[in-house]
Order: structure tokens, then sequence, then C-alpha cells
């Protein structure tokens, strides 16, 4: 089931940042998962990121001048043809 894995995903997001990880539903059906870095992580935790990270259909990290966030994207479901 497709919410397992973005639950699963967003667990892992969670332990991996430090912080709680919000999941939001997209227009298309697919979800979006976001967590706020706490500080600079070190290089063990950006390989524990990455590993998270590469389980999402896409993946990507927005800087501002007040933080970073790490997202995730996952896709709805495929109908078989």
């Amino acid at each position: 089931m497709r919410t397992t894995r973005v639950f699963d995903l967003a667990s892992r997001l969670a332990a991996a940042t430090g912080a709680e990880a919000r999941i939001r539903r997209l227009p298309g059906g697919g979800y979006r998962i976001e967590a706020t870095l706490a500080g600079n992580p070190d290089a063990e935790t950006h390989l524990v990121l990455l590993d998270v990270l590469t389980e999402a259909d896409r993946y990507g990290h927005r800087h501002t001048a007040r933080s970073d966030t790490i997202w995730a994207e996952l896709d709805p479901p495929q109908e078989p043809p």
C-alpha cells in the first residue's frame, strides 16, 4: 500500500533530521514529505538522509535565510495497463 511507504519514509526522515516530518497530499494524488534541518548536519547524517531520499520518486533541498528543508515526493500508484 502506498500510504505505508509514505509513513515509513516520513518516519525515517524525521529520525534522520531530528525534526517532525510533515506530510502533504499533492493535487495529482501523490505525497510530499518535508522536514526542517536543525543546524548543520555532519557527514554521517548526510549519508543517512541520502539513503532515505533515494526511496522517493523526487527529492530535494530548499535553503532560505531562515531554514533548510529536505523534501521528498512520492507519485500516486500507477494502474497496470
